[in-house]
């Protein structure tokens, strides 16, 4: 990495990252391509005259031997469903003459392949599109390359907290102290929707959901709705992946964590049971319907949609579904998720699940480096404003939320910037394995087969079992 430390990719980082998004005018960048039509961004103002520029003097380094790089992408990198991508692979081959070669693998297959791939200490691909569950597993076990030159300890100051809390780790077999393993792909995060003529018709003012709100004013709402065909508020537990988005999301608004100070995993809390009371709670009270047991997201979209749910959690995805269905601001409006009535620091939170870019260990260093370049282009300003303003991804870079809502490029840009920026995110090794076996007990409680002592405890039981602690 002595190659990349000399680059200086951390010189000036704000200045050429950030701040030449004063050299991009608004009306340029809203010329972008037709993603029904289109499959290319060259041609387009927004494309050409994108402000990013390699550090100087790469080319006189080992990165200009590189003719092409591969990354394994969950999905098809194209216009169609990974536009932003396509533009910052587009423009990487634009300013370098370097191939971005995408590696097409299904989200579901993505984190076993992406540990044979690894496991077997092969050079190529040289980037892989790691979902955040995966992170701790793979840099506990020493299969990921460090990427500290793109990272001084200020450079973190202008994205949302979930970046470093992605990538930096202290935690690798293969070498010590804390150190950086990766660099933004795609964030997503939990924002609430609200329909503030649902709410208004039962006789609740919508704005006491503008700005600070609680749980007494969800309950509120829930009871509002009773005897109607309408539900005041549902939660999705049909799966470990769902009940746990749910569950983590009580939990933040609690201001608990499921990991502790000392770095164990802890769920036998009373933050957890409380979590567990509500939900039971909840849904024998009617105020939920009683199949949110077995809801994934596409239930609750549907149910909010179809005119039968006044508000709901759930990810910014929602977001421009409702938009296409709702007259904003009457009929739908994002709010910040509220705060709990208890726990140890009650606050509003919401959920993010991250998904970084990271280097093969195994790669010839000339590939190395030009990861590393790649890096420097996804931290950058246009890479993050295209994955906000023209895909409906979330962005890392906090400026971008600032900027496209005051240029009214995204409708509630703000606030969906603000519940993205309250969002929290746990990581830990063998996480997707502990949810899939400790989601039975989860779902017993709620459904009132266990209570929220002997659900938590028996999770207790497994989770200090498999991570030893």
């Amino acid at each position: 990495m002595s190659a990349a430390m000399e680059l200086g990719l951390t010189d000036n980082w704000r200045a050429r990252r950030i701040d030449v998004r004063e050299d991009w005018s608004m009306d340029a960048r809203r010329d972008v391509p037709d993603r029904s039509d289109d499959t290319s961004w060259e041609g387009f103002e927004s494309f050409e005259t994108a402000p990013w520029e390699p550090p100087e003097g790469w080319e006189d380094t080992i990165a200009g031997e590189v003719d092409s790089i591969q990354v394994v992408n969950h999905g098809a990198a194209n216009m169609e469903f990974d536009p932003a991508t396509l533009a910052t692979h587009e423009l990487f081959e634009k300013k370098t003459g370097i191939e971005i070669e995408a590696v097409e693998i299904g989200v579901d297959q993505a984190n076993l392949k992406e540990q044979q791939f690894l496991g077997s200490q092969k050079s190529q691909p040289q980037m892989f599109n790691v979902d955040g569950t995966l992170m701790p597993l793979l840099v506990q076990q020493g299969l990921l390359e460090v990427t500290d030159p793109l990272y001084s300890e200020d450079v973190f100051s202008a994205y949302v907290e979930t970046l470093p809390q992605t990538v930096r780790w202290g935690i690798d077999s293969s070498r010590e102290g804390t150190h950086t393993y990766g660099y933004p792909n795609i964030l997503e995060g939990t924002v609430g929707n609200l329909r503030p003529d649902l709410v208004e018709s039962q006789g609740i003012d919508p704005s006491r959901f503008e700005g600070e709100w609680t749980w007494d004013l969800l309950e509120e709402t829930m009871q509002a709705f009773e005897g109607t065909d309408v539900f005041g508020h549902a939660y999705y537990a049909g799966t470990p992946t769902y009940l746990f988005i749910s569950y983590r999301q009580h939990l933040y608004q609690q201001g608990a964590n499921m990991v502790a100070d000392d770095g164990t995993v802890r769920v036998d809390t009373e933050p957890s049971r409380r979590v567990l009371r509500k939900f039971r709670e909840w849904r024998d009270k009617g105020w939920v319907p009683s199949d949110v047991i077995t809801y994934t997201e596409g239930d609750l979209i549907d149910l909010f949609l179809s005119g039968k749910l006044a508000y709901a959690n759930a990810f910014s995805d929602f977001v421009p579904r409702s938009l296409n269905e709702y007259e904003a601001g009457s009929e739908y409006q994002v709010v910040v998720p509220p705060a709990a009535t208890a726990g140890p620091d009650p606050q509003q939170a919401g959920v993010t699940a991250p998904n970084a870019t990271a280097v093969n260990p195994f790669a010839d260093p000339a590939e190395k480096l030009v990861a590393l370049m790649y890096g420097d282009l996804r931290l950058s300003y246009p890479s993050q404003w295209w994955e906000f303003t023209y895909e409906g991804n979330m962005t890392y870079l906090k400026q971008v939320y600032d900027d496209s809502s005051e240029a009214d490029f995204v409708q509630f840009g703000d606030i969906i910037g603000d519940s993205i920026e309250r969002g929290k995110i746990e990581l830990f090794p063998q996480m997707q394995s502990i949810f899939q076996r400790i989601a039975d007990p989860f779902q017993k409680a709620i459904t009132g087969d266990l209570s929220p002592e002997e659900a938590t405890t028996q999770a207790q039981t497994f989770i200090d079992s498999v991570l030893s602690q």
